[in-house]
């Protein structure tokens, strides 16, 4: 009996003009993100190659003196992403660009070719399409599942078969997901074929895993709205009540909560700004130097000769200049990471916010991917950092004074480029990506329940007559 319902239901919503005009819409844009992602992508490569071509050949150049090794400030680039066709993840709004040496790295920046005064069609992502369109597509084929039978009459004669109600609420969620599972993976289809159909973009196994997982975890967000309708027609008396507070609960879960995150982190969770930053490093190094130039230290005496023996004082000062103001950035790069993790923290009383932060968490975007990219920058200038050390070491005549400030202060011999190490952007393995989105992942399924035990407490003490 059950599955007869859900042909019946199946059936009633495929036939239905909003259907058609949602199956329409929903493919429509999931083609248009198809296109405009490859042009987008294809010229995000050509200014990524272009530009770390460019930083590899300024390095290369300075392999003739270990200093210039050292000291050259390298420009690393933001790698594209193939998956931001999933998830964008705010990308265009984030630093693409991190500078750094061996001794510090530099405020992030954001580099781009492209006109910024032109609107842009790159926030249309899947997770875009699914939370807002197709989340209100859901709405349109549950709020009337009971209400709408209901003022019909085909309730009162569907519970007069031996069927229990438990599988009535069943037979409705299914038959309104799988009605909905078709502009959703037709959709996918489409924009996939249109996205590998371009030469420059090639999709590894790893990257189909997300992609599924993505998919899977829309299944879950959808889910959701399909039993909220189902909930709310089921305690309504009229569809047209229904679909009146289905369209404020969507524009509160949807729009309006997800739009607070950034209110509610700048106020409870302000964060010092540039100025202060930068202020609070001078105060810092002001201070370091008067403590390391007090008579009798000559660490403040600078002749251009690297071996006189106030030169190792005067390097200990400025590494520890170096030091404070790492530790200061540092803090302030966390400080802003938790300022943007408190706001996300709050908005997370929608399904929306959990759904795309669970999508960025799976893909590999937004400020996860911002986290772990600084993480490896870190690392790599540190890396780099030993490589100078050691090599320097190897040099006999070299003072062994590695320094922010002089550049004599260590070895000025060639050294092999191909030994000097290069950062390269490493994305998250496909298990390490999902096991970051669990706890959103927990809370869709939480979601779930809450509304599917909702809508069948309130399917079961209906009056149907």
């Amino acid at each position: 009996m059950i599955w007869r319902i859900v042909r019946k239901e199946l059936l009633e919503n495929i036939n239905s003009l909003r259907f058609t005009l949602s199956l329409l819409l929903v493919v429509s844009v999931f083609v248009a993100s198809g296109f405009v992602f490859v042009g987008r992508y294809q010229q995000q490569v050509e200014d990524y190659r272009h530009e770390t071509n460019k930083n590899f050949s300024a390095l290369s150049k300075r392999a003739n003196n270990l200093s210039k090794i050292a000291f050259y400030k390298q420009a690393i680039y933001r790698k594209p992403k193939v998956l931001e066709l999933c998830a964008e993840g705010s990308e265009k709004s984030l630093p693409n660009v991190f500078k750094t040496d061996v001794f510090s790295i530099d405020y992030p920046e954001f580099k781009a070719r492209s006109n910024f005064l032109l609107p842009r069609f790159s926030d249309i992502d899947w997770v875009f399409i699914i939370s807002v369109i197709l989340s209100f597509v859901a709405l349109l084929l549950s709020f009337d599942s009971i209400s709408g039978e209901k003022e019909a009459g085909t309730l009162q004669l569907m519970l007069s078969n031996p069927i229990p109600r438990t599988k009535v609420v069943l037979a409705k969620y299914l038959g309104a997901m799988l009605t909905l599972g078709i502009p959703l993976f037709l959709g996918v289809v489409i924009n996939l074929i249109i996205v590998n159909s371009s030469s420059m973009i090639s999709i590894n196994g790893g990257e189909w895993l997300k992609i599924l997982a993505v998919i899977v975890t829309s299944l879950y967000y959808l889910s959701i709205f399909i039993l909220l309708g189902i909930f709310v027609s089921s305690r309504t008396t009229r569809s047209s009540t229904s679909m009146v507070v289905l369209l404020l609960l969507w524009a509160t879960l949807v729009i309006i909560i997800p739009s607070c995150g950034r209110i509610v982190a700048d106020k409870f969770h302000p964060i010092p700004t540039r100025a202060e930053i930068d202020r609070r490093i001078a105060n810092a190094r002001r201070q370091i130097i008067e403590e390391h130039t007090r008579p009798p230290s000559k660490a403040g005496l600078w002749n251009d000769n690297p071996f006189d023996p106030w030169v190792p004082a005067r390097s200990r000062m400025i590494n520890e200049i170096t030091a404070t103001r790492n530790q200061i950035f540092d803090s302030y790069i966390n400080q802003m990471v938790a300022q943007v993790n408190s706001g996300r923290n709050f908005i997370r009383i929608s399904p929306t916010t959990i759904y795309q932060y669970a999508s960025e968490a799976i893909i590999g975007t937004g400020v996860a991917r911002f986290e772990n990219l600084y993480a490896q920058i870190r690392r790599y200038k540190v890396s780099l950092r030993n490589f100078v050390l050691n090599r320097d070491k190897a040099d006999p005549q070299s003072p062994h004074l590695l320094n922010a400030w002089h550049k004599i202060c260590i070895s000025q011999k060639p050294v092999d480029f191909n030994t000097v190490p290069q950062f390269e952007e490493r994305d998250l393995p496909f298990w390490k990506s999902l096991e970051t989105s669990i706890g959103d992942l927990i809370l869709l399924m939480l979601f779930n329940l809450v509304f599917f035990m909702g809508a069948y407490i309130s399917f079961l003490i209906r009056d149907v007559t």
